[in-house]
């Protein structure tokens, strides 16, 4: 199934990601060939249309420590259609295994959560590549699969994301090449703890195996999604999740291309204690 291109320029960029696996030393994704090649803009240290923040401000001093690495973070409030922020330079990348989630809502929604459940589970908290095959393989492989995909990233408010059929790149699975723009991966993420079969979803990804809580799993009661792995231009890290807090929960994306994958979660944890340290200037929202 093809994927609409938006029109629209974005403003603001997303970034890279690789892939992740049951073990960091295989990865399981690349460039999908059925997303339109996004030209980047000049980075920013601070969120699109806003002064700059506390939050923002902290955000960029982690930013210009790491003049060798590409970073950046995004979020937006759950529920809601509001603006996607971001700071730092996003550029578009391979999903990896962030794509998980929404593969995984797919079998969900197809009426095979109960009988899938386990390998739902082991591909969302371990990352494990082999239960999320047979995920792929449960939807029926090939356009099937990629279209069922594509349906749930479309419910969660990103038109423009498509999933290849076909491995592209040998060794690799054929859902983690898709590029995963930064701020569509945001609205998707913020949207999806109010579609209709995503508990088990997000339950899931709050229970994630030890040595893949970096990042965002240095904030209590996060729920996450990781992805890592190497690319041409360096190592990528990348994660998707939903921060909660007293007034209502806000939802996160971070990537960073480093030299390897221990400076890539170096960085994502620096990212996070940022975030912590300025919890008060995240917009949060509720389910309708």
């Amino acid at each position: 199934m093809a994927r609409r291109l938006l029109a629209a320029g974005v403003g603001v960029l997303v970034a890279l990601t690789t892939a992740c696996t049951g073990s960091p030393a295989r990865s399981d994704g690349a460039t999908s060939p059925r997303t339109s090649s996004s030209t980047s803009t000049a980075s920013t240290t601070a969120p699109t249309g806003r002064p700059a923040t506390a939050l923002a401000r902290s955000l960029g001093r982690v930013i210009g420590a790491h003049p060798e690495a590409e970073i950046a973070v995004a979020w937006s409030p759950v529920g809601t259609k509001g603006a996607v922020r971001v700071v730092g330079d996003a550029q578009p990348l391979v999903a990896w295994s962030t794509i998980k989630v929404p593969l995984a809502l797919a079998v969900v929604r197809a009426g095979h959560g109960q009988q899938m459940g386990p390998d739902i589970d082991r591909a969302l908290t371990a990352s494990d590549n082999e239960a999320a095959g047979r995920l792929w393989a449960d939807l029926g492989g090939g356009h099937r699969a990629a279209t069922a995909v594509e349906v749930q990233l479309e419910r969660g408010r990103d038109r423009r994301t498509g999933v290849p059929p076909r491995v592209t790149v040998p060794g690799y699975s054929p859902f983690g090449q898709s590029t995963w723009r930064l701020t569509d991966q945001t609205r998707f993420t913020a949207a999806l703890p109010c579609l209709a079969g995503s508990t088990s979803i997000t339950q899931a990804m709050g229970r994630v195996a030890d040595g893949q809580r970096w990042g965002l799993g240095g904030i209590d009661g996060a729920r996450y999604k990781g992805g890592w792995g190497p690319t041409p231009g360096g190592y990528v890290v990348r994660q998707l999740g939903i921060v909660t807090g007293a007034k209502g929960a806000t939802a996160v994306t971070l990537q960073v291309r480093a030299g390897n994958h221990q400076e890539g979660i170096a960085v994502a944890d620096e990212l996070v204690e940022a975030l912590r340290s300025h919890r008060g200037d995240l917009p949060t929202g509720h389910c309708p």
